[in-house]
């Protein structure tokens, strides 16, 4: 997710999505008596027998959410304000639809809190910011930077690999070549700092490349990932993009992060070690004697309508950032994130152990 503009002074924030993730974290944030402002497209007959869908901008007034996870959409419904006056009928309702890619405004009438914008902020610190591509095949490789602002393709490498069976002359211009792009990456790589280079192509070049990679000092710490493409050009890079890969690797990576964090916390409920504790109580006497190092907090319980509920949950996001705590906000769309929504969505990792 990219926060793109966040005015408290008219209580608005400008959004785009990147991920399922992102679509579940709107689900979950925005409420009935927000305000929505996105592109959409509306039926509007012009005659009794032509009529057609009609692109435009409108506002509504959110009566309802809902997430369609399997068409990776959430579909918010709800009365105009505004929008073109010759198109829609105000005080009609309409029902906006987000997919991945959009942008939308959201006006909430009594602002937004910190704990509010909470899950926003967390989702926009998962989503990329610079993530490296790398299209290769033999003997050519191309090299593009996605951000959260498009894709530049940057560099286009050639290199003659071709021999006659010698198996060290092979091996030295196949050195050369990853050699070639390995300069590039670490020209790139010094500017924008990227967390993730995906290695894309056909056959077994990209494994070697990505263990070519792996072992250089400068990307020991960026997360490597493979793909396979039909070649090592600018093809190869847009391929990339129509299946997904960026996106899913990203979410990937979230929800290995999550994983771990349970798994660390029922590895502590295992050992009765006095370092974990769960449930709303237990978990918010922790927070009070700062003990708390991680707050696990399920995002059912963020996006419930039981306004009491979600207040109390709020509460204490509020009193863990007060302490310094770490505060992971957990999907349910994967099982370790289900698991944890079943044994009460609430939870902490603690720093030491709270005797009695």
């Amino acid at each position: 997710m990219l926060i793109e503009e966040f005015d408290p002074k008219h209580n608005k924030i400008t959004v785009r999505v990147h991920s399922v993730d992102d679509l579940y974290v709107l689900y979950s944030f925005i409420k009935p008596g927000d305000m929505v402002t996105a592109k959409t497209s509306r039926k509007v007959k012009f005659t009794e027998k032509e009529s057609a869908r009609v692109p435009m901008i409108l506002t509504i007034e959110v009566q309802n959410v809902s997430f369609q996870e399997f068409a990776e959409r959430i579909r918010i419904r709800g009365r105009i304000l505004s929008g073109p006056e010759k198109y829609v009928s105000f005080g009609s309702y309409h029902t906006i639809n987000i997919n991945l890619g959009d942008s939308l405004i959201i006006e909430r009438p009594e602002g937004f809190t910190d704990e509010d914008l909470e899950p926003l902020k967390e989702a926009e610190k998962m989503s990329f910011r610079v993530l490296l591509l790398v299209a290769i095949e033999e003997g050519e490789a191309t090299i593009g930077i996605l951000s959260n602002y498009g894709l530049k393709i940057v560099a286009t490498i050639r290199e003659n690999t071709a021999t006659k069976g010698i198996s060290d002359e092979r091996s030295s211009l196949i050195k050369r070549f990853f050699s070639n792009i390995y300069k590039v990456l670490i020209e790139i790589q010094s500017k924008y700092s990227a967390n993730y280079i995906i290695v894309a192509g056909p056959g077994f070049i990209k494994e070697q490349f990505s263990e070519y990679l792996k072992k250089q000092p400068e990307f020991r710490n960026v997360r490597i990932i493979t793909d396979t493409v039909t070649s090592g050009t600018v093809s190869g890079i847009h391929e990339m993009l129509k299946r997904g890969t960026p996106q899913k690797a990203v979410q990937d990576h979230r929800v290995t992060l999550e994983t771990m964090k349970i798994e660390e916390f029922l590895m502590h409920i295992g050992r009765d070690d006095k370092l974990a504790v769960y449930g709303y109580e237990d978990v918010k006497k922790a927070i009070e004697y700062s003990a708390v190092d991680t707050l696990l907090v399920s995002m059912s319980l963020i996006s419930t309508y039981n306004i009491d509920q979600r207040n109390k949950i709020m509460h204490l996001i509020k009193l863990a950032k007060n302490t310094r705590s770490k505060i992971l906000i957990i999907s349910n769309l994967h099982p370790a994130g289900k698991q944890f929504e079943r044994i009460g969505g609430i939870a902490a990792i603690l720093r030491y152990p709270l005797k009695g």
